[in-house]
């Protein structure tokens, strides 16, 4: 039962990498080479031979042709520094090598899924793009052995998904993890994941995992012994094997509804699976037959028709031997000697259970280490008594040295008692002082960037009065207009004021986003076209109040130069990490200026001064007609 349901796993993860690509109709595939051998070979290009490839992989299963294609795009694909279409070549390269059998193809498949991730990063494609590649290469770690680090990119990929929402190709990872839990043993946890995938696959874009989960539901409800409701999900998997499977998928689902009808005592809607199984099994497909052949031995066996059992159980055992799968023919072997066994044929059976020895089948060499221990155990019982006396004496040692053990573990848990009280005590008093810190630094924002601002507008306003009581309407309407001007500037001070004590803005990140918000209107008043580049990995980095504030008022005073001063049509702000370095980039192609004559109304000194009170440096280059570049860094640690 265990190696039936490894090989029903073992056959879903391979035609995982099918898509609804089978359901494609020959037309599809007859337009796309028709364009292919007319269209330029530009970008669209790209995309139509990926999609062609896609179908080679899955439709006729020409791997070698697929493989062809994909290297001239490959080749094509950089020429054009199209990095969409080299990540999605890399990823179908990644499935031609996961769909061929030798075991080193899986090696080179991890590589090319890593090939993708690292375009999908480096480029900043689509979430969609990077979720398939994290996909890819959990799978290419699940099927080499290593559950762990599958799990690991398998997870990332459903965090991915999640996060930005997806809702294409996104079912598969689910189920992966479903089938990592199952095989460590978590039958529970598998369930969840596959309910789970099963809930996302009528809602993804990709319809073909709709079989998918129908078959995973199936197969982990077979596992845990619901039959009726395995068969329900079998049922719905058939169907939809009508449109988005394969013949090889069918065979499988059939065997698997007769195992289950098999259970349930049904065994005339068994043998009907059965024997279309047997029909379809394709001669070039030895392990379809060789699974079919086994569960038919399995329905004779319970039928108590040994001898064709025997033929069955022979067929399967030949092509498990011709596969070179161990498991299988360990699985098949064991059935065979049962058989013998109960037909009390034990010398069919000697050589059957002298290769499970062989093959190092789990269940003999358990019981035959048990035999041995008990064997061993009967010739030293003296030895054993002599061993228990010892034990008595060593006992009344160990008692002695377990009450100081637990003496000096509750004088350690007193200690620690202490430490943490004190310890708690001095983050108290920590947070009273950065607490009474912060409260300092908005009293003192408040009174330089708001007090002074509202006495001028207290003035202003009396100056107002007293210009509408000599009818001069002219010079009061400016005057009102100068306190409408300080007023909104007192509404934007305490607005930042606001946005930099606020807690939820302590990331890098939100003040890049800060920033694009504050400079794109500017720019566009201006008519500058401005590019705002800011690094994905910036939104794990919080930083302190005082760091950003320093950044978005250094950052806010280039880009009011900038706006103001260069004359400029283009402009860029990028925030980039380089290892534990935040480098900010803010440069124009406007008119420049000589940096030896510099001018005081710029802020240049206030700016530097604030990098360096963060621990960072500002560096400032321009020259006349050649525009400016401001290079702030410091670092994250």
């Amino acid at each position: 039962m265990r190696n039936r349901r490894r090989y029903v796993l073992s056959f879903v993860l391979s035609q995982l990498l099918t898509v609804s690509v089978w359901a494609q109709p020959t037309a599809t595939s007859d337009s796309l080479l028709r364009y292919l051998r007319t269209a330029k070979q530009d970008t669209t290009y790209v995309r139509a031979a990926n999609e062609y490839a896609w179908w080679l992989i899955n439709h006729i299963d020409n791997l070698d042709r697929a493989d062809s294609l994909l290297n001239q795009m490959e080749d094509l694909a950089k020429r054009l520094n199209d990095s969409m279409g080299l990540g999605r070549v890399y990823f179908y390269k990644g499935r031609v090598y996961q769909r061929r059998p030798e075991s080193e193809n899986i090696a080179l498949a991890l590589a090319y899924f890593q090939k993708a991730y690292n375009v999908a990063v480096k480029s900043h494609l689509p979430p969609t793009e990077l979720q398939r590649a994290l996909t890819g290469i959990g799978e290419s770690y699940s099927v080499s052995n290593q559950p762990e680090k599958g799990l690991v990119y398998l997870l990332k990929a459903i965090q991915v998904t999640e996060r930005h929402k997806l809702t294409d190709y996104v079912t598969l990872a689910y189920g992966q993890v479903g089938d990592i839990m199952n095989a460590m043993g978590n039958q529970q946890r598998a369930y969840e994941y596959y309910q789970k995938a099963y809930a996302l696959a009528y809602s993804d874009k990709d319809k073909y995992l709709v079989l998918d989960a129908e078959s995973r539901m199936a197969y982990i409800l077979e596992v845990k012994g619901e039959y009726r409701q395995a068969l329900s999900h079998l049922h719905k998997a058939l169907a939809w094997a009508d449109k988005y499977g394969n013949l090889y998928w069918k065979i499988q689902l059939w065997n698997s509804a007769a195992y289950c009808y098999r259970q349930l005592g049904l065994n005339e809607q068994a043998f009907h699976y059965l024997k279309l199984a047997e029909r379809y099994a394709p001669g070039d497909k030895p392990q379809s037959q060789m699974a079919t052949s086994r569960e038919f031995g399995d329905y004779y066996s319970a039928l108590g028709n040994y001898q064709k059992a025997e033929y069955y159980y022979l067929n399967a055992l030949k092509l498990a031997v011709e596969l070179v799968e161990t498991s299988n023919e360990r699985d098949i072997t064991s059935r065979l000697a049962r058989l013998y066994h109960q037909t009390h044929q034990y010398e069919k059976a000697h050589p059957y259970l002298i290769r499970l020895l062989t093959l190092n089948d789990s269940l003999y060499s358990l019981q035959n280490a048990v035999r041995l221990r008990d064997l061993e155990t009967k010739l030293e019982t003296e030895k054993r008594e002599n061993q228990i006396r010892l034990l008595d004496q060593q006992k009344q040692s160990a008692q002695f040295q377990r009450n100081a053990w637990i003496v000096g573990a509750l004088l350690l848990v007193v200690l620690a008692a202490a430490i943490s009280a004190w310890l708690l005590n001095r983050a108290k008093v920590r947070r009273l002082q950065e607490a009474q810190t912060l409260r300092q630094q908005i009293a003192h924002d408040l009174h330089d960037e708001v007090g002074s601002t509202l006495s001028s507008i207290s003035m202003l306003s009396g100056h107002t009065d007293t210009l509408l009581r000599q009818n001069r309407p002219e010079q009061a309407q400016k005057t009102v207009q100068k306190i409408y001007t300080d007023a909104r500037q007192i509404l934007e001070s305490i607005d930042e004021i606001i946005w930099t004590i606020n807690p939820g803005n302590d990331t890098l990140h939100r003040i890049a986003l800060r920033l694009q918000e504050y400079a794109q209107p500017l720019m566009e008043s201006k008519g500058i076209v401005l590019h705002f580049l800011a690094d994905s990995s910036l939104d794990d980095h919080p930083v302190s109040m005082e760091v950003r504030r320093s950044l978005y008022l250094i950052g806010k005073e280039a880009i009011n130069n900038l706006v103001k001063y260069s004359q400029a049509t283009q402009a860029t702000v990028r925030f980039e990490k380089h290892d534990n370095q935040l480098r900010v980039l803010i440069e124009d192609n406007g008119q420049g200026f000589d940096t030896a004559q510099q001018s005081g109304r710029t802020g240049q000194a206030s700016m530097k001064q604030r990098a360096l009170a963060m621990g960072g440096s500002l560096e400032i280059r321009s020259m006349p007609k050649e525009g400016t570049r401001l290079i702030l860094t410091t670092s994250l640690t």
